[in-house]
């Protein structure tokens, strides 16, 4: 009889036990999944408020881009000069990046032209260019958000008598937390910079 009463306190303690591990499991799986990000720095374009639209019309912020590198422009769909240039000099950058097997940044085109580029039109206009869903994104901003992110990336803008805009020709490059690489304030970038460029980000520890 007292072995029998041995036993059923052994096995009620082994029972507590496996329990008591469920719970310690389950805590620290919660505590790593709530974990809070860790802060921008403060020299981040991520941290501007102002919300985009992009060309699935989805409302999102600009710190939905952080996690990888990102190369940046601003210009609008109906540039029928600069722009499309810009935009090939992108092409090329992301061609030679996924060549070297730089897989996973992003290519961002946001738009000055808040009232025409809708995300019908930023989603026309990037499959007449052929690019890539995958990685690339087009957003549509009101006036106070492209007035903020044309002043953090030292983009100039203003409207011609056309009714489109004289603005600043650049290709930035982010890293992932959103800090500004390198920028390229000519239509005629240099492709290979620009790449070696991205090496150094995907070659960092933190990549």
């Amino acid at each position: 009889m007292m072995r029998g009463r041995i036993a059923l306190v052994t096995i009620t303690i082994g029972v507590l036990l496996s329990f008591a591990s469920l719970n310690v499991d389950a805590h620290d799986h919660m505590s790593h999944v709530m974990k809070p990000a860790e802060p921008l720095p403060g020299t981040s374009i991520y941290n501007l408020t102002s919300s985009w639209t992009d060309q699935n019309g989805s409302r999102v912020n600009l710190e939905s881009l952080r996690g990888a590198p990102t190369v940046v422009t601003m210009g609008y769909t109906s540039c029928k000069d600069i722009c499309p240039m810009i935009v090939a000099n992108m092409m090329a950058i992301e061609d030679r990046a996924k060549a070297s097997s730089m897989l996973g940044v992003h290519y961002v085109f946001f738009s000055l032209d808040t009232a025409v580029d809708t995300p019908e039109r930023l989603t026309a206009y990037a499959k007449d260019r052929g690019l890539d869903f995958g990685d690339w994104v087009l957003f549509n901003g009101d006036d106070k958000a492209v007035r903020e992110l044309a002043a953090a990336l030292g983009v100039r803008y203003r409207r011609d008598a056309s009714g489109g805009f004289d603005h600043s020709a650049i290709i930035t490059i982010l890293d992932a937390e959103g800090r500004i690489v390198t920028q390229q304030p000519d239509v005629t970038a240099n492709t290979e910079d620009m790449v070696k460029k991205l090496s150094v980000l995907f070659a960092a520890p933190s990549h």
